[in-house]
């Protein structure tokens, strides 16, 4: 009878990795409770302005809050919640919404660049829709035209960000093969290297055996270590001709948040 570790490999180019031993833990359960207490609130505000007052100043109220909350998580918080990692993300977001268009992306554990930037645009977005409405109650600034106007335009925009969001996040979970809504609320994604292997990629365990250099069962994946910019895909011997540079260090140590998801382990 195999031992464990032969049923693994045998099994591993015919399941998803879907098991708690092929995933890695992501995201935090405070993250993950501000990512969907943010959206169930952005939703009422949404729907409930001039015709359920009080209930969307109560979901305005509840969006300040969990904004105050994550600029402080993004100080404080676990590796992937830090706002320090955003900056070279931001650098790298046009090239690599441009290979995701074209289906060629490099793999984060964390936030992909497209997704800092749709970070760092929605906060600003939030901030702005949530004072004005702040101020647009308020005695002082009552009736004032451009405060009303920043807040719909601000509201607005936040309302196509979210199908814009809601769009990449299926786009790349097909691109990748991973459902990433479900790794926000498990917090786990997949472990880098661990995919769907195609059907033609199948071996039999004993030519396995037979041949321990041939090509693996695996398909290869591109994978990129936050801060590191994004691998696209690229021609093998210019990419041997050009080594990039190595990652970046942290921009500081293991936070308790840290220890405690299991990194650096």
């Amino acid at each position: 009878m195999r031992d464990a570790g032969q049923a693994h490999r045998s099994v591993s180019s015919e399941a998803p990795a879907n098991s708690r031993s092929d995933t890695v833990a992501v995201w935090d359960f405070p993250l993950r409770v501000w990512h969907w207490a943010l959206a169930a609130s952005v939703l009422v505000a949404c729907v409930t302005p001039n015709t359920y007052d009080r209930l969307h100043r109560t979901a305005g109220y509840a969006v300040i809050g969990l904004l105050a909350f994550r600029l402080i998580w993004g100080l404080i918080g676990s590796r992937h919640s830090l706002f320090a990692r955003i900056s070279l993300k931001l650098r790298a977001a046009p090239q690599y919404i441009l290979g995701m268009l074209r289906g060629e992306t490099g793999r984060y554990l964390g936030l992909n660049p497209a997704g800092a930037a749709m970070l760092v645009v929605m906060l600003a977005l939030l901030i702005v829709s949530t004072v004005s409405g702040v101020m647009q109650v308020s005695v002082r600034f009552f009736g004032v035209g451009w405060i009303e106007q920043a807040h719909a335009l601000s509201s607005n925009a936040i309302i196509a960000l979210i199908a814009v969001h809601v769009l990449g996040t299926l786009w790349m979970s097909l691109l990748q093969r991973e459902n990433l809504a479900r790794a926000m609320l498990t917090g786990r994604k997949r472990v880098p290297g661990v995919l769907r292997a195609a059907p033609s990629a199948a071996r039999p365990i004993m030519a396995e055996r037979r041949k321990p250099a041939a090509e693996p069962a695996v398909e290869e994946e591109h994978i990129s270590v936050v801060p590191d910019l994004p691998p696209l895909r690229a021609n093998p011997q210019i990419a041997a001709a050009a080594k990039p540079p190595g990652p970046a260090r942290m921009p500081r140590s293991l936070s308790v948040h840290d220890k405690r998801l299991g990194v650096g382990r």
